[in-house]
Order: structure tokens, then sequence, then C-alpha cells
């Protein structure tokens, strides 16, 4: 059970993450779980990783209904909860860097998205997100060196509408596949390529499963949400709700710096790892930028994203 009280019993209270033991959000969940541990008496927090408790596209559901009680999935896969969520996978945000696209999340359009998750899912999300890392396209036996290179390949994503539609407009084949069966498609060579991060693909080795090539697309700005089951939460004493809240807080920031210096440091791993990195630069990325904004409106209409939040994101993200 996630959360069970009796008498002066010690509760457990799960994290569940599909990520591996060295992806650093994992490292990150495991010192929240720690630091709560040690300011929470009654109740013990662990994490379960590497999807033993649930793959991150059914965990959200299974916080909603109590089966597990914490979780930090990514945006690509709530979008099916708040459409809105969608429009952070839109070309309006092609190439911006964190600093731009958390001052989005953590304010006003955020906040929003936040209370649609926590009415529509039955959670409560515990605060700022935190960052994956720029998502690049890593390939195989064909090496992507321009955007036009993509067209024919099959590139597995994660979730989100938008990612799929985005790969469209490239001329790439979306392929959905849940994380921990991605090394199983690479083997069996079922894909030519996925839509990731270094960090996610360093956590894995995925060299050994035959990634060869880097292309930095800077495609979309990924992040976790970290969410509670209402039901668990409900059942927690004020007190203890206050510590999660502020242990979170306080912790958050050094997580984003951490997301961001293992992205740098994972890169270097890549290419000590023979995994050939192509950067088409910042005019061919803006080039293509401009390319899928022309058809922003309906990637947006498909995804199902309303139009207040497609005219917030154009006036934040600067769209031209």
């Amino acid at each position: 059970m996630t959360l069970t009280v009796t008498g002066a019993r010690s509760a457990e209270i799960l994290i569940s993450t599909e990520n591996t033991a060295d992806h650093f959000q994992t490292i990150f969940l495991q010192k929240f779980a720690a630091t709560l541990n040690s300011e929470i008496s009654e109740h013990r927090f662990r994490v379960i990783h590497s999807a033993q408790a649930f793959k991150d596209r059914d965990v959200a559901e299974a916080l909603s209904t109590g089966r597990i009680a914490m979780a930090a999935p990514g945006i690509w896969h709530l979008g099916r909860f708040s459409a809105d969520l969608n429009a952070l996978l839109l070309p309006s945000f092609m190439g911006l860097g964190s600093a731009d696209v958390r001052k989005i999340v953590d304010g006003d359009f955020g906040t929003r998205l936040n209370q649609s998750l926590e009415k529509n899912l039955n959670v409560r999300v515990l605060g700022r997100w935190l960052d994956l890392g720029p998502a690049h396209i890593f390939t195989r036996n064909v090496a992507v060196n321009h955007f036009g290179d993509l067209r024919g390949l099959r590139i597995r994503y994660a979730g989100g509408e938008g990612n799929a539609l985005r790969l469209k407009a490239m001329g790439a084949i979306p392929v959905l596949i849940p994380w921990p069966n991605v090394p199983d498609a690479l083997d069996r060579k079922e894909i030519d390529g996925l839509l990731t991060t270094t960090s996610t693909v360093v956590s894995a080795a995925l060299w050994k499963h035959g990634i060869a090539h880097a292309f930095l697309s800077y495609s979309y700005y990924p992040f976790y949400v970290p969410l509670i089951s209402h039901d668990v939460w409900a059942r927690l004493k004020p007190a203890t709700r206050d510590i999660i809240l502020q242990v979170w807080e306080d912790m958050i920031d050094d997580g984003r710096k951490l997301a961001v210096t293992h992205q740098q440091a994972s890169l270097i791993t890549a290419a000590q790892n023979n995994i050939d990195i192509a950067d088409p630069g910042m005019a061919e990325r803006q080039k293509q930028r401009l390319v899928l904004l022309a058809h922003q409106g309906e990637l947006a209409a498909t995804a199902g994203i309303s139009q207040s939040a497609v005219r917030t994101l154009t006036q934040i993200a600067g769209q031209p």
C-alpha cells in the first residue's frame, strides 16, 4: 500500500519514477525522500525507480486513484489530463533556454496548468517543476546533420501529442514507445532513433544499443511535475504537508542546477562513448522554428490546446 497508518507504526509513502537509478531525476528524488525521512518521523519515504511500480505513462492515473502516493511524471505524459500542457510542446518553445521557459512555467501560465492538473487528476502539485533539459534527436545508423535529414526516419517519442505532430511536420515518423521498452526497440531495430535528452541517453548507456549520433535540435524543453495523490495528501497532518512543500521548495533550485550540469556532463560522456554530435547552429534552428510556427495554429487545434493558451505563449515566448 502507498500509505498505511496503524497506531504508532510508521507509514511508508512510495515515490515512483520510470527512470533508472543513475538518472539525475532519480538521484534528486532520492535526496528529497532522504530529507523528508530526516524531518518527518511518522512516515518513511522511499523511491521506486526503473518503472518497478509504474511506467510514467500510467502513473498519473495511479496517483489519481491512490495506487501510488507520489511521482514526478514529465509534461509529455500529462497533456491527456490538461490539454493546455501540450502548448509547452509547440514550436514557440523550440530552441528556448532554461531561463526563458522557467519564467513561463513558474508564472501565471504555469499556475493555471497546475490548477487544471489538480482538478482533473485528484492530485496536489508540490511546487515548481523540475527541469529535465533540452530534448534532442539521437539516431542509430543515419547521421542527422540538418533538419531535412529527419525525413522518413522512425523516431521514438515518449508521449505528448505536440511531440508527435512536430516530428510529423518535419517529415519523421513518430513512434510512441514507453521509456523502459526503448533499449529493446533499438536492439530489434524497430526505430531509427529517439527524441530525448542527453542525460536520459547516458543514464541507460544507449550507445550499447546502437545509438551513434546526436543532433542538437533543442526540440522543446521538458519538465517533471511533482505530484502527490490527493487521497494521500488529505490523510497527512497539516504540519507534515507543510514540511513536504517546504522541503521541495528548498531543494528545487539545486535540482534545476543539477539538471543543467548533468546535461552538460552527459554530452561529454556521450562523445567519449563514440556518439557523434552534430550541432546545426542557432540560425538553422531558428529557420526550422519559423517553418513550424507557420503550422502552429493547426498543431494546437489538433492537440486540443485552447486559443487563449496559444495567445499567451505567442506573447511570452516571443513568436515573430
